[in-house]
């Protein structure tokens, strides 16, 4: 469990000042040491037993020597051992086990403060030595340490003393606390507001949050905002600095700008999510808090949620998608009735109605420009025998067939449609006579040269054509006229043999050239 601001700051303060209690001890000896006292004690007594040992050294009573120092070993049950040792470091008398719990060599030798050694005078001479081993403590350990008086009383401070910091931490950040100071009319005015509030201080840490704030915010993270930096949400930091690189080409976060450079940030959309998922569309706003010096002291955010806006976007975009590919559907549609409506389904060039309107256009222009324009009559020679010999069906496919050759050579300002039966009318704008009679001628030939290719008859029909030639300049009040005229030179191509272009001259029964 994770823990709240006030026992985190309260067991700081603690380790702290038992840190510093600790390290004044070490430097002033504050606290008395128990292995000092335990010294203490231990060298007076072996200073109260050497007392009465030399005594009884002076009046060289041995035996009192040996009762003595077996009495005061029986009855204190800390003194392991006591030993009389002479100045040449024999053993002259002892209490308990002395030879072999105390080395030659003395107290030098043995840790302080299990042992003790007290010099005896005999005459003004050092006679020797009153050793007192007592049996050994864990003062100087760790484990003894920790039921020592210092430890005790470091342990009781940091009980007392976090119990007080505790209850005063607590009362001093209610006052701190920016919910607590603001007023209930204030904090209701906020929380009547569409959009999330938060107000940031200068390090980015939350000072205040509204309700629709809290709305925003993922069922998972719902710690205590107060204090928490902004840079700790994580379900709006990444896409907030996303949006912010889209906008500023930097990539940080709004607000960190905001307050580094007074500049007010407003319209960053991005998408708030939660565990991966799109939780809400939002548009974040930041403003810089000036105070009465003009110095930013903080950052007022707003983030506004727009999922239904964005999903009223997303439904109007799809609509006007449909829309378009309806639209787009719609004119495909139209273009093929357009086909249907203006073009010849067996020969696949315009029908007589497309081809007057288009020839029209064409005759109006140049009769106005004073442009040339040609027309062109094309028919089958002898078709009536291919109806006849073959039937209908190889009579279509050779119209077919012709209509094809013929818009082998047509441009794309050219007009083409079918005249009616196996005769086509084409109209060339813009051409001279020689141009014409090269396509017309060109024309011809290659349906002299089909032999019948593309055909589907099982039967070779041989098919050839013939061409009248008019010009706008030959006289032609009308598109009729025109027709007429080129009409009049078809006649003399099929009256002078066939398998011929003829252009119209004054003279109607003129040859034209084949």
């Amino acid at each position: 469990m994770k823990l709240t601001a006030v026992p985190r700051i309260t067991l700081g303060l603690v380790s702290l000042a038992v840190v510093l209690l600790m390290g004044f001890d070490m430097v002033l000896k504050l606290f008395p040491s128990d292995a000092d006292a335990t010294r203490d004690v231990r060298t007076r007594v072996a200073n109260s037993l050497a007392i009465q040992a030399a005594a009884l050294l002076q009046a060289s009573d041995w035996r009192a020597v040996d009762r003595t120092l077996a009495a005061v070993q029986a009855r204190d049950k800390d003194i392991a051992s006591i030993g009389l040792r002479r100045a040449d470091g024999t053993l002259a008398a002892q209490a308990g086990d002395h030879a072999q719990r105390w080395p030659v060599g003395g107290d030098a030798q043995r840790p302080a403060p299990d042992t003790v050694s007290v010099a005896l005078m005999a005459e003004g001479h050092r006679w020797g030595a009153l050793e007192v081993n007592f049996k050994p403590t864990d003062l100087g350990h760790s484990t003894g340490w920790l039921f020592s008086g210092p430890a005790r009383l470091v342990a009781l401070f940091a009980l007392i003393g976090g119990a007080i910091y505790y209850l005063y931490l607590r009362r001093l950040l209610q006052y701190l606390d920016p919910s607590s100071v603001v007023p209930d009319r204030v904090r209701s005015a906020f929380d009547t507001l569409s959009e999330g509030v938060l107000i940031l201080d200068l390090n980015g840490r939350i000072m205040l949050a509204n309700k629709a704030f809290e709305a925003l915010r993922p069922a998972v993270d719902q710690k205590p905002l107060m204090g928490v930096r902004m840079s700790k949400l994580d379900w709006l930091v990444p896409a907030a600095s996303a949006a912010d690189a889209a906008d500023t080409g930097a990539r940080r976060v709004p607000w960190a700008s905001v307050i580094k450079t007074g500049q007010a940030q407003r319209g960053l959309a991005f998408e708030a999510r939660d565990q991966g998922a799109v939780k809400a569309h939002v548009v974040l706003s930041c403003g810089p808090l000036h105070d009465e010096r003009g110095h930013v002291r903080g950052c007022l955010v707003t983030i506004g949620d727009v999922t239904e806006l964005a999903r009223s976007n997303q439904q109007l975009t799809q609509t006007l998608t449909e829309l378009a590919a309806s639209k787009q559907q719609l004119q495909l549609q139209n273009q093929e009735l357009e086909m249907l409506a203006s073009h010849d389904m067996l020969s696949g060039c315009l029908n007589r109605r497309a081809l007057f309107e288009r020839a029209g256009a064409l005759f109006g222009r140049a009769h106005r420009d004073g442009l040339p324009l040609y027309c062109v009559m094309a028919d089958i020679d002898h078709f009536k025998k291919v109806n006849d010999t073959h039937g209908h069906g190889v009579g279509d496919q050779a119209i077919k067939r012709f209509a094809a050759l013929l818009r082998q050579h047509v441009r794309p300002d050219d007009v083409l449609g079918r005249y009616g039966g196996e005769e086509f009318c084409l109209f060339i704008p813009g051409a001279s006579l020689e141009r014409v009679l090269q396509v017309t001628e060109a024309m011809r030939a290659s349906v002299a040269a089909n032999n019948g290719e593309g055909m589907d008859a099982q039967v070779l029909v041989q098919l050839t054509s013939s061409f009248g030639v008019a010009a706008l300049a030959d006289g032609a009040n009308s598109l009729t006229d025109l027709i007429d005229l080129a009409d009049q030179a078809l006649y003399v191509a099929k009256q002078a043999g066939r398998n011929r272009v003829v252009t119209y001259t004054a003279s109607p029964m003129a040859q034209g050239r084949s």
